[in-house]
């Protein structure tokens, strides 16, 4: 019905837009200024909604020319079925949501896209107004996540920046089939707490195999599903070490006598790997008992339990200063122990 348009307008028919025409139409300012010249009433005092089928009908690439009159009077149902050949669902009632000035062509390109989301067009349906912010955000997000308008609402650019990059950090890693299937499940999540939750989760790998085996009363924490739920069980930060296991500086097991205990193990130049840290539920702090079976029990599988490789290093430093004092076993693992 309509032919299409290269999107420069012939010679003869190019008009130059005021100023007001290119505050209001923007990037389509141009093409405007050739269907209604100088000083352009008819486009500037039509209505908003009527202004943005006329952008969105450029963007395109539908000639306009022998309909200007039918696009800015008439319904605005007839107007859009005439200027576009076709009448996209939920397109009538977006356009006068749209703001005053036209949008750029992504954001009326993207538009029609999340028109054919069933999700993102209820969205758009219940808004009371459509913020070209969140639209525009769409674009910086990972292909799978391109349709999440509720989610492009919620965040901000940096964030929305910040899960491209993670999703590309996951590709990197593990191919782009693996960043794909974490975006299309970031895709579904409703808050921004949940969306970064679920991001960070994806981001980092499983933790390398753990060092030892383990026995039947120090059982490894080997998975990240194991150390949040040790870290749920025992009300500590555990849950915030992942990355310490995950970049092998840390081992993490619990320690099933009574009452229990997370055990962290880290690797030391010096004595190879140490006991770090031994706490109970809510950090509480061992029994002399239990503190006693725990460290036969890691010196057995072969954990060193003892000062750091960098305490002593640092006692043979001529530079330490005389006023530096060596510290004492003991004292060390009353650290380790939380005394």
């Amino acid at each position: 019905m309509f032919k299409l348009f290269s999107g420069v307008a012939p010679a003869q028919t190019r008009a130059e837009p005021t100023a007001l025409l290119k505050l209001v139409a923007g990037e389509f300012a141009a093409h405007v200024a050739c269907l209604w010249p100088e000083p352009h009433t008819a486009f500037l005092t039509a209505p908003a909604a009527r202004r943005h089928l006329v952008c969105l009908a450029i963007e395109l690439g539908l000639d306009l020319d022998p309909v200007v009159e039918v696009v800015l009077s008439g319904r605005l149902r007839d107007a859009i079925r005439i200027a576009l050949d076709r009448s996209p669902p939920g397109l009538e009632r977006a356009l006068g949501r749209l703001g005053e000035t036209a949008w750029p062509a992504a954001g009326y390109r993207r538009l029609l896209t999340l028109l054919d989301e069933p999700k993102a067009a209820k969205l758009l349906r219940h808004a009371e107004t459509i913020d070209l912010a969140a639209v525009s955000r769409l674009e910086r997000l990972p292909g799978p996540m391109r349709r999440a308008l509720g989610l492009a609402d919620l965040i901000t650019d940096d964030g929305a920046d910040a899960v491209a990059e993670a999703a590309g950090a996951i590709a990197c890693r593990s191919g782009a089939a693996v960043a794909d299937a974490a975006a299309e499940r970031w895709a579904e999540v409703e808050t921004e707490a949940a969306l970064f939750e679920a991001v960070r989760e994806d981001l980092y790998p499983e933790p390398p195999p753990p060092p030892f085996e383990g026995t039947p009363r120090l059982r490894p924490l080997a998975t990240k599903l194991a150390l949040r739920d040790a870290a749920r069980r025992y009300n500590n930060c555990l849950a915030t070490r992942v990355n310490h296991a995950v970049g092998g500086f840390s081992a993490y097991y619990e320690w099933l006598g009574n009452p229990g205990a997370v055990v962290e193990i880290s690797r030391d130049a010096i004595f190879g790997w140490r006991l770090e840290e031994a706490k109970g539920p809510n950090n509480d702090v061992l029994d002399k008992d239990s503190r006693a079976s725990l460290v036969a029990e890691l010196t057995a599988m072969g954990v060193y339990v003892g000062r750091s490789g960098w305490q002593l290093e640092r006692g043979l430093r001529a530079d330490a200063g005389r006023d530096w004092r060596f510290p004492s076993v003991e004292e060390d693992l009353a650290e380790v122990f939380g005394d």
